[in-house]
This record gives C-alpha cells, structure tokens and sequence, in this order.
C-alpha cells in the first residue's frame, strides 16, 4: 500500500499512516517500521524476505515525548527485505496529548519525529 511504497521509494512518511487510529498509552506495546538503523547482527541476503530474529547491531532506543525506551527487539522484520521493525513498551511518564513526538534512535543518529496522540 501506501505506506510500502513511501518506505522504498524514500518519500517522508504520511503522519496520517504512521500515527495510531487510537491514543497510545504508558504500558502498551507498539511496533514502529523503519528504514536505516543500520548494521544487523548476520549476514543477509538483501534480494530475499529476511529470516526471522536478525537484531540491528547498534543500541536502539525510542524516545516518546521525551520518554527513552529500550526496545525489546530492534532488526529486520521478518519476511521483508530491507525493513526493519522495533517492538517497545510504552514508557511511564509519557505526556498526554495529540502532538506527541516519537523517534528512533541508533548510532547517534535520531530519525526525524512521527506525532501521535497519548492519553
């Protein structure tokens, strides 16, 4: 759909495909889709759908409105080639809003913020 073709052909993500249809909150878990953390942990074939539990090599985190999280698992998501999926809990503390950033983060580099809504 939409957002596949977005992700391979390098166009900035629609907020309206990224974000939730619900609030997000504190203790939920959530899976964000992603190009670009980089480095993972065996040697892949880029041309065929990636096996499953290759884990990105650099230190991932998720920040939620200023909230870090550690994912529970960062790397290739299984049967793509070239997406990677990151599985995070919600962290306490969250604000509550409609406009909260959300970003991803490895190697020193942060992507650039997707806005959700928390309560």
């Amino acid at each position: 759909g939409d957002v596949w073709n977005r992700i391979t052909n390098g166009t900035a993500p629609d907020p309206v495909y990224a974000a939730p249809a619900s609030a997000i909150s504190a203790g939920q878990s959530l899976v964000i889709y992603c190009t670009g953390l980089g480095a993972v942990s065996q040697t892949v074939d880029p041309t065929v759908p990636a096996p499953a539990s290759v884990s990105a090599s650099g230190s991932v985190s998720v920040s939620f409105g200023g909230q870090s999280a550690t994912p529970s698992f960062a790397g290739l998501a299984t049967g793509y080639s070239g997406l990677y999926q990151v599985n995070v809990i919600v962290p306490s503390g969250v604000p509550a809003g409609n406009q909260v950033p959300v970003s991803v983060s490895v190697a020193g580099q942060t992507s650039a913020p997707i806005n959700v809504t928390t309560h």
